[in-house]
């Protein structure tokens, strides 16, 4: 079993996080990018090398937004085999994707976990308290 994480973004985004990804796992990951309307090139080609691969191989697609344009040229491949498509990707959320083992396809319960965890680590800061030792004052 093989194992594809595919980051797609508009501009630039996927870059950015294909770099930090790179730099935190070793590059162990394989991982392919889509930076989508940097050229003239329709994306939809993109996609569709991107996409082909053996049907085991295990493809997660990680998009910006649900509602973009890149996102909606994925969906076509919502069915094949051993797919998962999801949108509004943030580092955590790629970064356990790409943690996880890669002896086993990824069930859609692992995945709505790895997702619920991702959102859970955004944080409005200003909010949390911190405790201050009385030795500290």
């Amino acid at each position: 079993m093989k194992r594809k994480i595919i980051l797609a973004s508009h501009h630039k985004l996927a870059d950015g996080m294909a770099d930090t990804l790179n730099f935190i796992t070793g590059r162990l990951v394989d991982l392919s990018v889509l930076s989508a309307y940097m050229d003239n090139d329709p994306i939809e080609n993109k996609i569709s090398e991107l996409m082909d691969e053996s049907s085991d191989t295990e493809i997660v697609v990680l998009t910006d937004m649900t509602a973009g344009s890149v996102n909606q040229k994925f969906f076509s491949y919502r069915t094949r085999p051993h797919t998962h498509i999801i949108s509004g990707v943030n580092l955590p959320l790629a970064l356990s994707i790409s943690m996880e083992p890669s002896d086993k396809y990824l069930t859609q319960e692992r995945v709505e976990k790895l997702i619920s965890q991702a959102k859970e680590s955004i944080v409005y800061v200003n909010t949390m308290q911190v405790e201050v030792d009385d030795d500290d004052e």
